[in-house]
């Protein structure tokens, strides 16, 4: 995976546990029993909002180096193309088995998908 798709991902993963801890000290810090939820705006500052938007618009840049080195090294991967392939299918089905593994492990005794409360697919 391209370095840059790496910071991505631990861009992302910081910002969600930031909204998660703004939004954990914003309950803890309300005197009401039904505290506000915190704001969008006061979790992720509007600076760092504004950065993320714009490496999310150039995404597809980020995969260039990768798709020139695959470029670069087409006579090595056409002559061994039934191995990468081998590989490829076998590994993404591994994945597959021991993400759905894990999946069934960690939700032995928790509540069915359809009791959590849904956030309207926003993630950040």
């Amino acid at each position: 995976m391209p370095g840059p798709v790496i910071g991505m991902f631990i861009l992302a993963a910081c910002l969600i546990v930031r909204k998660q801890y703004a939004t954990r000290r914003h309950v803890r810090g309300a005197g009401s029993a039904l505290p506000d939820l915190v704001t969008e705006q006061e979790a992720i500052p509007q600076d760092l909002a504004r950065v993320a938007r714009s490496l999310i618009g150039a995404l597809g840049l980020l995969f260039v180096p990768a798709g020139a080195g695959i470029a670069g090294q087409f006579s090595v991967l056409r002559t061994n193309a039934w191995p990468v392939c081998v590989a490829l299918v076998g590994s993404t089905l591994l994945g597959l088995v021991v993400t759905a593994l894990v999946m069934h492990a960690m939700t032995q005794g928790h509540a069915p998908p359809e009791n959590l409360s849904d956030n309207g697919g926003q993630v950040l």
